[in-house]
């Protein structure tokens, strides 16, 4: 295995936003990518240009960031964050989800018809051995994290999963140690799905980048339906949500479906086919 660093694109809170720690979400990447190599990562922005990009790609993997990709970069599961994203050139591999694809085609790229979010092969590089302790996860997105703490104290069943973090196994056995989870956070609810924890989107504001397609490009790639996210206003009932998400109709993925995406991941893996090696 060559020592040579693999040079990655994320959203990183630390590096861009000048934070202490990084979104979940967003870290997955890098943990992810450094498990499946056996290699370290290293941050770079995927739109500037290095003399490097003429002999060695970036990479960009687990993120709403196809909006911040320039032509020296490869692609592997990334998403938009807007239906209408205007989007580089780029060597596709993977796309998070159809509706990526189709933008990606509109634009007039070519794109496989190869799914999924990388983050939903977590659990084939890190076990789960977690009692389910609580009742129900609540995973606000990083910009909700404020309201839900004020609007659903404590309690014994519940398990408030705070996303801005540089600890991805310690947060995510928090995930595990939940019976269902409601998230506002994208890869709150991938992460319970991939591990087979029924999950369902909810809202508390309006404070999150976007329109919505990443919840929709994510769910039909995993053959769930789209559907609208309930509101959480003022005050948190969790026997109510908790009834909410048994109920739910898209509250979990087909198994052999996310065993499919993540075969499929797996095959079109950029960082086993020596490409950066040059």
């Amino acid at each position: 295995m060559s020592a040579k660093t693999i040079r990655l694109y994320w959203w990183s809170e630390i590096y861009i936003q000048k934070k202490e720690r990084e979104n979940y979400g967003d870290l997955l990447g890098k943990y992810l990518v450094e498990k499946i190599t056996g290699r370290k990562v290293s941050w770079l922005r995927a739109n500037r240009f290095y003399i490097k990009n003429w002999w060695r790609p970036v990479y960009v993997t687990i993120g709403s960031i196809l909006e911040h990709i320039g032509s020296h970069c490869i692609v592997w599961g990334s998403g938009m964050s807007h239906r209408d994203a205007q989007i580089a050139r780029a060597t596709f591999t993977a796309v998070r989800g159809p509706l990526s694809r189709k933008r990606i085609l509109e634009i007039g790229y070519d794109c496989p018809e190869v799914y999924g979010d990388p983050a939903l092969l977590l659990p084939l590089y890190l076990e789960d051995h977690q009692t389910k302790t609580y009742e129900l996860g609540i995973i606000p997105h990083i910009n909700d994290y404020k309201i839900v703490q004020s609007m659903a104290g404590n309690s014994p069943t519940l398990c408030i999963i705070d996303f801005l973090t540089n600890e991805i196994e310690e947060t995510t056995r928090q995930i595990l140690s939940c019976k269902r989870i409601i998230s506002s956070s994208l890869h709150g609810i991938i992460v319970a799905h991939a591990y087979n924890i029924p999950a369902v989107q909810v809202k508390f504001s309006n404070a999150i980048f976007g329109d919505g397609v990443k919840y929709h490009d994510y769910l039909l790639s995993v053959g769930l339906e789209t559907y609208d996210p309930l509101l959480i206003e003022n005050q948190f009932d969790s026997d109510y949500w908790m009834d909410h998400v048994d109920k739910h109709k898209y509250k979990l993925p087909d198994q052999l479906t996310i065993k499919n995406l993540q075969d499929g991941l797996m095959k079109a893996c950029p960082f086993l086919s020596g490409e950066d090696e040059r």
